[in-house]
Order: C-alpha cells, then sequence, then structure tokens
C-alpha cells in the first residue's frame, strides 16, 4: 500500500510571504550587482501578483529584459528561495 503525506507549507510551516520576499529583495541585489537593475526591489508589485507561475512574475517586473535574463533570475530566485527556507 502506498502512503503519502503532504505539507500545506503556506504560512503553516514558515511565513511564505516573508521567505518569497526575502529572496526577491537577493535576486534584485543580483540584479543590481550584474547591472541589470538600478531601481529599488519592487516589492509591492511583487505582493498585487503573488501566487502567479514565476514566469508571469518575471514578465511583469522585468518587462523589459530578455527571456534569457528572465530564465536566470528564475534560477537564482529559486535558489535563494531554498536557502532562505
Amino acid at each position: 500500500m502506498l502512503q503519502s503525506l503532504i505539507f500545506d507549507m503556506v504560512g503553516t510551516l514558515f511565513q511564505t510571504d516573508k521567505i518569497l520576499e526575502l529572496s526577491l529583495d537577493d535576486t534584485f541585489n543580483q540584479l543590481r550587482s550584474l547591472n541589470k537593475w538600478d531601481k529599488v526591489t519592487p516589492i509591492d508589485k511583487y505582493r498585487e501578483i503573488m501566487g502567479v507561475p514565476l514566469p508571469k512574475v518575471w514578465e511583469a517586473l522585468l518587462p523589459n529584459h530578455s527571456n534569457e535574463v528572465r530564465e536566470q533570475t528564475d534560477a537564482y530566485f529559486l535558489e535563494r528561495l531554498v536557502e532562505n527556507i
């Protein structure tokens, strides 16, 4: 018999919004260090769209960047997310 255990991590095991926002700030700090972003981290805009798939997040937050930069940003964000968890 196959058994599984499912955790509802969002707000149960940790405060998801804080981890996501910290990881987003880390990501935009990285973009700034690469001279690919020169403004503050768009936390407020991210809060408006939180929960949509990540490709849509990067389309919204980095509308003038190439798909390559968005994909690199996504990979870095996921690394930071795992590290911050």
